[in-house]
C-alpha cells in the first residue's frame, strides 16, 4: 500500500519566478551602471583610477550616496542571482560564486569608465559592489532557508503596518 504523505502547502508555494524575467533583471542590473555610453571616450584615463578603496574618504552626501546605491544595486543583484545558481550546492560555496560574478562584472565597470571622461573608476565602488553581493546573496539563502519562505514579504508588511495575526494562523497578520 502506497501511502503518500500531504506535503505542506503555503499560500504560493506553485509561484516561481520564471527563468528568463530573472536573467533579463540581471542584465539590466549588470548593463544599467555603464550608461550614458557617450561618456565613451576611447582613450584611456589611467591617471583618474582610485587604486586604494576608501582613500581619502570623506563623509558627504555624494559619497554616503554613492557608497550606499552601489551596496543596494548589487544586493538585489545578489539577491536575484541565487535564484538562477543550483539548488543542491552549498550555501557558501553559493555566496562565493555570486561574490565572484560580482566582482568580475564590477571590475569590468570600473574598466569601462578609465575609458569614460565623466567617471571615475573606484576600487571602493568594487568593495561596495562586491559586499553587496554577498549579502543580497546572504539573504536570499537565509530566506530560503526558513519555513514558509513565500509568505515573508505579506508577513513583514502587515507586521510593519501593525495588523492584528488571524487567530486560526497565527503566523498571518490581517
Amino acid at each position: 500500500m502506497n501511502i503518500e504523505t500531504p506535503q505542506r502547502m503555503t499560500l504560493f508555494s506553485g509561484l516561481k519566478p520564471k527563468t528568463e524575467v530573472l536573467w533579463f533583471l540581471l542584465a539590466i542590473l549588470s548593463i544599467a551602471p555603464l550608461l550614458p555610453l557617450s561618456n565613451f571616450a576611447g582613450h584611456p584615463h589611467w591617471d583618474l583610477i582610485q587604486w586604494i578603496p576608501f582613500q581619502n574618504f570623506k563623509l558627504s552626501r555624494n559619497v554616503l550616496t554613492d557608497v550606499i546605491g552601489n551596496i543596494f544595486w548589487f544586493m538585489a543583484f545578489g539577491y536575484l542571482l541565487r535564484y538562477q545558481l543550483r539548488d543542491d550546492s552549498t550555501s557558501l560555496r553559493t555566496i562565493a560564486v555570486i561574490t565572484a560574478i560580482a566582482g568580475g562584472i564590477s571590475l569590468s565597470i570600473e574598466f569601462f569608465q578609465v575609458f569614460c571622461h565623466s567617471r571615475f573608476p573606484a576600487m571602493t565602488d568594487v568593495v561596495c559592489n562586491v559586499l553587496g553581493a554577498a549579502l543580497g546573496g546572504y539573504l536570499a539563502e537565509k530566506q530560503r532557508a526558513t519555513t514558509a519562505t513565500e509568505l515573508w514579504p505579506a508577513m513583514w508588511l502587515l507586521k510593519v503596518m501593525g495588523q492584528k495575526p488571524f487567530p486560526r494562523y497565527p503566523r498571518l497578520y490581517r
